[in-house]
């Protein structure tokens, strides 16, 4: 049994987001996340249209996938690689689709949008991280890591954020492991960053 764990590691690849991946990534987004974020519909379309569909439509190339022997999308990193270019980007677009869920949702998203915007001088870009469980621990977070950092370092983007639940220590400790640190404890989540050496 440990011989074919070894091959099925050895079969995975990271590369660029392609659009045939989209469903699997929303798939992913939903599978992964709280239970809290998914109990209806429409906590489920907010979810997609706060962490996956503004990357996937107008980010494709800040965004990388595991795939597996297949070539189908078990875990990604999306990234938005300029703050205020997001800003305008998903105010204009998914930001009115989730005003249509209700102001309740509006108001979130906007709070969500303001905290991150304390970072964003330092912290430019911002990232979002997921695998499915089966393919945890076998270190495909480092390299879809790896993968973007490289990228954001190509663009001479001078630093990347995140955010995580401080309870979330498994999390914290893989991004602390990642380079980041802490910047700020909001709310009882750890605003995180990576800074970047770049030719800037």
């Amino acid at each position: 049994y440990a011989t074919i764990a070894v091959k099925a590691v050895r079969r995975m690849h990271i590369r660029t987001l392609q659009e045939k991946d989209i469903a699997a990534t929303e798939e992913i987004c939903l599978k992964t996340a709280p239970a809290s974020a998914v109990k209806s519909e429409k906590d489920k379309l907010y979810t997609l249209y706060m962490y996956n569909r503004y990357y996937t439509r107008a980010q494709k190339d800040a965004c990388f996938v595991a795939a597996d022997d297949k070539d189908r999308a078990v875990g990604y990193i999306l990234c938005a690689p300029d703050y205020q270019n997001y800003l305008a980007d998903f105010k204009a677009h998914e930001l009115l689709d989730i005003r249509k869920l209700g102001f309740w949702y509006f108001l979130r998203a906007s709070a969500e949008m303001r905290v991150q915007s304390r970072f964003q001088k330092d912290y430019p870009a911002h990232l979002h991280i997921d695998l499915l469980p089966e393919y945890q621990r076998r270190h495909l977070g480092s390299q879809l890591m790896d993968a973007l950092k490289a990228h954001l370092k190509s663009e001479q983007i001078p630093g990347v954020y995140l955010c995580v639940g401080a309870k979330n220590i498994g999390a914290v400790a893989f991004y602390k492991a990642q380079g980041f640190k802490i910047l700020a404890n909001i709310g009882g989540s750890f605003a995180m960053g990576f800074r970047i050496e770049t030719d800037k």
